[in-house]
């Protein structure tokens, strides 16, 4: 008789029915433990990929410090530099003060300037009249007497040393204005060269400090999604872990009933009713009779999980990848089962809150959807359920702004985001 081969899945394993067949010792050895082996070499893979991200993740935050502490030392010479350029301005500020000072005593000089200059065109323009200097002369000549004479000569040095003082002040007031013009002339130019290069300096740290921000921007969205992924291996972890204790646990229940089995056959074998089913039995080779084993099926498509309003699809948002869709409603909103399977994972998890994994063979492949945010949970890992069947109601658990159902679409089992397609292309 040609023999027929059993492939089991985890969804099949989870999916029996009620009526147990015992299998046999090589259909035993491709089933429980070939999924435990590959499950395990999967978990040894993620672990990996663990590692492997943890060392990149600590990485990024090195290069993050890194940059935190130069962009700290830039700010710091910014700081210097801002407190510099005040105190230039405040000198240019006083500088200019005293400019405008100085402006109104060189005004008072030009004033006597002028005066001076006018005092001097007089005596200039009396000399010329009198024939020149000799007109001295003539006025100490023309004495009528010796008292006459010492007066006019009394009279002309006096004029002579006020014509002498008045030029001497002249010249005095000039180059007064010329030195104190220079001088502050000069200063100001100084402390406005040094204002230009510190602004320049300004500008360069300002630069500087826009490149860090731009690279340590870059580094925080590599270390977000370092994380996301980090994140995701762990939860994948998490999973396999679950999946590996739950076919230990079915091991242990098939070991345990196959027992009971063999008990009871043995028991049905010393009655002589049984006698025609064990001729039966061993004219197909001794081996016991192998199940058909199927997981759970859904109709053949797959269901919206819940009434609501459309609010995020599936893509980047805020700077990372968003692998589903998110449904919005307010009250109470139940959430159901997006097409038919076999649980694989009811609990919180990290940035979901309360979420639900559900396994599905659709057309011969496997799909897994993921409900989170929920505000409960109405079943349990393992447990098969109906397409639309009642799973939860929909909340605002985890990382989440208001009450949402969050809910992805994965092919094959869920591997975080790297598996996930849009459930818009599944969803009629």
């Amino acid at each position: 008789m040609k023999k027929r081969i059993v492939t089991l899945s985890l969804t099949a394993i989870l999916g029996t029915s009620g009526v147990f067949v015992p299998l046999s010792k090589s259909a035993y050895a491709s089933s429980f433990e070939e999924k435990k082996a590959r499950i395990q070499n999967e978990r040894s893979n993620v672990q990996s990929n663990i590692e492997s991200k943890k060392s990149e993740v600590k990485e990024l935050e090195t290069k993050q410090n890194q940059l935190n502490q130069e962009i700290k030392k830039l700010d710091e010479k910014l700081l210097d530099t801002g407190e510099k350029i005040e105190e230039k301005e405040n000198e240019i500020k006083k500088t200019k003060t005293e400019i405008e000072q100085l402006k109104k005593q060189i005004a008072e000089v030009k004033k006597r300037i002028e005066k001076r200059n006018e005092l001097l065109k007089e005596r200039a323009k009396s000399l010329q009249e009198a024939g020149g200097t000799i007109s001295y002369l003539d006025v100490i000549l023309g004495a009528k007497s010796f008292n006459d004479f010492v007066t006019r000569i009394s009279a002309v040095t006096t004029i002579v040393d006020a014509d002498q003082k008045i030029i001497e002040e002249h010249e005095r007031d000039m180059k007064l204005k010329e030195e104190a013009e220079a001088k502050l002339n000069k200063q100001l130019s100084s402390l406005e060269e040094a204002l230009s290069e510190l602004a320049s300096l300004k500008q360069e740290l300002d630069k500087q400090i826009d490149e860090k921000d731009k690279l340590l921007g870059q580094l925080e969205a590599e270390h977000g999604q370092a994380m996301d992924q980090l994140e995701d291996l762990v939860h994948q972890d998490a999973m396999l872990a679950k999946q590996q204790k739950m076919i230990e646990q079915q091991q242990q229940e098939y070991l345990k009933r196959l027992e009971e089995e063999k008990t009871r056959q043995a028991q049905a074998s010393q009655s002589a009713s049984k006698s025609s089913d064990k001729a039966a039995a061993s004219s197909d080779g001794g081996s016991s009779p192998e199940p058909s084993v199927s997981s759970a099926a859904g109709s053949g498509s797959f269901i919206w999980p819940a009434s609501g309003v459309l609010t995020s699809k599936m893509g980047m948002r805020w700077g990372r990848f968003h692998a589903g869709i998110d449904i919005a409603k307010r009250g109470t909103v139940p959430v159901y089962a997006s097409a038919g399977g076999t649980v694989s994972y009811a609990g919180q998890m990290s940035g979901y809150g309360n979420v639900i994994m559900i396994i599905h063979n659709i057309n011969g492949k496997t799909y897994t959807t993921l409900y989170g945010h929920l505000r409960s949970i109405n079943v349990s890992s393992g447990q098969k359920v109906s397409q639309g069947q009642f799973i939860g109601y929909m909340g605002n658990t985890g990382r989440s702004t208001g009450q949402h159902l969050h809910f992805e679409v994965h092919n094959g089992t869920w591997r975080g985001k790297s598996s996930a397609i849009n459930p818009l292309s599944v969803l009629p």
